[in-house]
């Protein structure tokens, strides 16, 4: 009786779709490698796997990326490894099984490349280092990153997905930026408080990377704006709600104190507006000049501005680490300190004076920071950590982003508006986010940071997707020609 039992089991598990016998197998290693959370992760995988029965693979992409977003950096080990491996596990399944047979889009040749670059210099690096375990943890990360990154683009299925993933970056926005006025609001914050500085506002990424909380913010920013001019938010109940997102999420953005997030926004929003409106780029232009001189002219303006975004802390001590990380390229010209070991050199490259301020905010920095992208400046970070190579990609992944972009835009711009438009936000993005680089280092390509560098890639699947769509159609085009 007990063998036939066992029999029957066996055989249901045989008979079971892919998807539930997945379910099964990760909930079994993971319950083995921590015994601990066994029953939480058990319920979890079955509730989840329900749910993704009655969801499907879109369900499941939502989910993952908001868990990625919002949880993959969390303090608690355990919970981090659990959300990475399950979202590994699930993204593998749906992009590999297929039934309705969407057609499989192809990564250009030249990201492929990229990345091979990166993690053959990031190891080479790292085992010259004198920390190779170091710096070999860190390329483990990047190549995981990159895994996670290929997965999501084979999870690209339609444009509704494109939609899909941009929702869970506005979401991740959304959420941060209440977070941020429910925390100023209950605390009971003054208005001479927010603006004397230099306090800072990091809502739900607070302990975890401020600056990356303004990264979220100037992101579902430039979506939202984006999103006015597509054709299904023309009518005025749409636009309405998209103003009454705007509206709160501007003001946590203000009340942030983020001047590289003010930056990346204000970069990405003018891009996104002379990329979509040409004719009036003259007109851009001379509104920017009467905001500057409104700036400089203008006492109270002036008055604002000079609180708001800290001009007499303009460079804090961020003058200091570039000095520091210049010192140390000197030293490490070729394969750099090794990959998160710029740290280990802090003290040795010291260039403030003892008891000042800023040697009080590098010990500081020091501290309580973790060890990537410390230098503050995204070109300085990769070739003070890896050398000629780092620098190379730091140069050559933007100029990648923004060739695909402008060919992708070039075959939407007279057959498919939104796309255009999608596009041309993904641009104003990075574009806003490459700016901002020049005073942050995270938030592009940080060793394989999941949480922080997601948002970058995510729109530079936008961009790769809709340049595969517009190479299709201009292959089809000959072909279908008499």
């Amino acid at each position: 009786m007990e063998n036939s039992l066992i029999l029957r089991s066996l055989t249901e598990i045989k008979n079971s779709d892919t998807g539930f016998l997945l379910a099964l197998l990760l909930t079994a290693a993971v319950s083995a490698v921590m015994p601990a959370m066994a029953v939480p992760v058990l319920l979890g995988a079955v509730l989840f796997y329900a749910l993704i029965k009655a969801g499907g693979r879109e369900f499941n992409l939502v989910v993952v990326m908001l868990l990625l977003f919002l949880t993959s950096s969390t303090l608690d080990p355990s919970f981090r490894v659990a959300v990475i491996v399950w979202s590994l596990a699930s993204l593998a399944w749906f992009a590999f099984d297929d039934p309705e047979k969407h057609e499989r889009m192809k990564i250009p040749r030249g990201i492929i490349l990229f990345a091979v670059f990166t993690l053959f210099f990031i190891v080479l690096s790292s085992l010259v280092s004198i920390n190779p375990i170091k710096g070999l943890s860190a390329a483990f990360r990047q190549a995981v990153f990159f895994v996670f990154a290929f997965l999501i683009f084979m999870n690209i299925k339609s444009l509704k997905d494109v939609y899909l993933l941009q929702a869970t970056v506005l979401l991740t926005g959304l959420i941060n930026g209440f977070a941020i006025l429910y925390s100023i609001f209950a605390g009971g914050i003054s208005a001479h408080t927010l603006l004397e500085g230099p306090s800072r506002f990091g809502g739900l990424f607070t302990n975890i990377n401020i600056n990356f909380s303004g990264v979220t913010l100037a992101v579902s920013f430039l979506i939202i704006v984006a999103y006015f001019f597509l054709k299904n938010n023309r009518n005025m109940q749409r636009r309405g709600f998209l103003l009454a997102i705007l509206l709160p999420l501007s003001l946590a953005l203000l009340i942030s104190n983020s001047r590289a997030a003010l930056l990346a926004a204000f970069a990405g929003g003018i891009t996104f507006f002379l990329i979509v409106f040409p004719k009036y780029r003259f007109h851009f232009f001379g509104g920017v000049i009467v905001l500057v001189l409104a700036a400089f002219l203008i006492p109270p303006v002036n008055e604002f501005l000079s609180l708001m975004l800290r001009f007499e802390r303009f460079l804090n001590v961020r003058d200091h680490l570039w000095a520091m990380s210049w010192e140390s390229i000197k030293d490490h010209p070729l394969l750099g300190t090794g990959p998160d070991q710029f740290k280990d050199y802090f003290f040795k490259y010291m260039t403030a004076s003892e008891g000042s301020y800023a040697e009080m905010m590098i010990k500081s920095l020091y501290k309580e920071a973790g060890d990537s992208g410390l230098s503050h400046n995204f070109f300085l970070f990769r070739q003070t950590e890896l050398g000629l190579p780092g620098l190379l990609s730091a140069f050559w992944l933007p100029g990648m982003f923004i060739l695909f972009a402008v060919r992708a835009m070039k075959g939407l711009r007279n057959t498919d508006r939104d796309g255009f438009i999608l596009v041309a936000a993904s641009l104003s993005v990075g574009v806003g986010l490459f700016a901002r680089s020049v005073f942050e280092s995270i938030g592009i390509l940080t060793h394989g940071w999941l949480m922080v560098d997601l948002p970058f890639w995510v729109c530079f699947m936008v961009i790769v997707y809709f340049y595969r769509k517009t190479r299709q159609i201009q292959t089809e085009i000959p072909k279908s020609s008499p």
